[in-house]
């Protein structure tokens, strides 16, 4: 019995680790479709603007982004993603693309390419993130956000890119 006990409680933590960088891949999917809105040069004033007012606080099924963004372990995963994108610039497009054999990143949905901008900064500069759950991740994201086709879309994409850049 004490056995399962430390068991559980040991799941528990890992489930509230997990739980903190499923939260920050959220907000930084949210920060990430809002600074679509914004030229290149307005983007750090734009992501001021977000994390000072998040957008959707007080309705209705919206994300909880602001109680996501008080929260130190899950923001600071958020930003790390983030800069990580920010650093990177058009390569992660490029590698996107180079990928899709069908889709250029400009004609992908908003969300998708969003997520999918995500899974190749963690796949490449996060190592400790197992490749399988930045997948499943991608694909929760996608399935919760995205249209009708964005799971199957973004699953068969973030596969291959996760072969290419984690064979």
């Amino acid at each position: 019995m004490n056995a399962a006990k430390g068991k559980k409680r040991g799941r528990g933590r890992q489930e509230r680790a997990r739980g903190e960088r499923s939260d920050g891949r959220e907000l930084a999917l949210m920060a990430l479709c809002h600074l679509e809105s914004y030229d290149v040069d307005e983007r750090a004033d734009a992501l001021d603007i977000f994390w000072a007012n998040p957008p959707g606080v007080g309705q209705e099924g919206a994300p909880e982004i602001d109680v996501w963004s008080a929260k130190e372990d899950v923001r600071s995963f958020a930003e790390r993603l983030l800069g990580i994108l920010d650093e990177a610039g058009t390569t992660t497009d490029e590698t996107i693309e180079a990928t899709s054999r069908r889709w250029r990143v400009a004609r992908m949905d908003r969300i998708d390419r969003n997520i999918l901008r995500l899974a190749v900064a963690e796949l490449e500069a996060v190592p400790d993130t197992p490749r399988g759950v930045v997948l499943a991740e991608a694909v929760r994201l996608a399935a919760r956000y995205g249209g009708e086709r964005s799971a199957p879309f973004v699953n068969g994409l973030a596969e291959s890119l996760a072969k290419r850049l984690r064979p």
